[in-house]
């Protein structure tokens, strides 16, 4: 495990370009931040700000077009500049991460215990049957009723706050010190995402994995995050804890995402308004 004294992520001068028919783009730009264990950072911004693209160059999972610069060292290994042997070793052992969409994420034509089970083989072998029980008991961290029984259904068969459920269980199965979480309750109603949120909360605290949280809405961050870093245009806008970023926005940007935040004290000829 990573010394608490050293950042558990370190990210220094990343500048992502992309392959265009214009030439190269850069689609973000010498952005720095650190995580320390044990605890979540929020990026937050619009879309197209960037903060995707940072997360899959940590993941080592941007596409063919885009190059990444810079550093990005976890637990004080430098990630850019792996093989894709090395880096598959790291990601679900290290680090892994939970996607926006869990469907198009989970293969319709296996179950998710199959699913979870091929996670945990790829990195620790044993057997079918231990891998099983692997899974079972993942299904059961993140609170599926009736695990034992569930493991052999198909990801159709699940709702979308259950099927959310499930990536989590798979990121969380080999105990990664490092969780990336893309967006992950915005194809969700507001009392499954509150649902999700809490759960990855708790399963943070008792796992002990820092965590990076992604997302467009200030209101969710504000939930998980320790500490925020705000995107536009792929650079960084402003950074410092939460409290700091809510209570005294020093940027013009930050303070256009709070006010579009709504809260239950607006007047209500206020809202009225907004919505004509």
């Amino acid at each position: 495990m990573t010394d608490t004294m050293t950042p558990l992520l370190e990210v220094t001068d990343l500048t992502i370009t992309a392959a265009t028919s214009d030439g190269p783009t850069e689609i973000v730009n010498n952005l720095s931040f650190t995580l320390d264990p044990h605890s979540t950072l929020g990026i937050v911004g619009e879309s197209g700000s960037g903060k995707s693209m940072t997360s899959l160059a940590i993941m080592g999972l941007l596409p063919d077009s885009c190059t990444a610069t810079g550093s990005i060292r976890l637990g004080g290994t430098e990630l850019l500049g792996l093989s894709d042997r090395e880096l598959r070793r790291v990601r679900g052992e290290k680090m892994a991460m939970v996607f926006q969409d869990p469907l198009s994420s989970l293969n319709p034509y296996y179950t998710v215990g199959l699913q979870i089970e091929e996670v945990y083989r790829a990195h620790r072998g044993g057997s079918r049957r231990a891998a099983r029980a692997v899974a079972i008991e993942a299904l059961d961290r993140v609170k599926i009723k009736e695990p034992a029984r569930r493991v052999d259904h198909y990801p159709h068969q699940f709702s979308g706050g259950m099927r959310q459920r499930i990536m989590i269980a798979m990121a969380l199965c080999l105990q990664p010190e490092l969780l990336i979480a893309d967006e992950p309750t915005t194809a969700l109603d507001v009392t499954v995402q509150a649902q999700i949120l809490e759960l990855l909360a708790e399963l943070k605290e008792q796992s002990g994995s820092g965590m990076v949280f992604i997302t467009h809405d200030l209101a969710v961050v504000s939930q998980v995050a320790e500490n925020v870093l705000v995107l536009k245009d792929g650079c960084q806008v402003e950074s410092g804890t939460a409290q700091q970023i809510f209570s005294a926005p020093r940027a013009a940007y930050t303070r256009a995402l709070l006010d579009a935040v709504p809260r239950i004290d607006d007047p209500f000829d206020d809202l009225k308004g907004a919505s004509r």
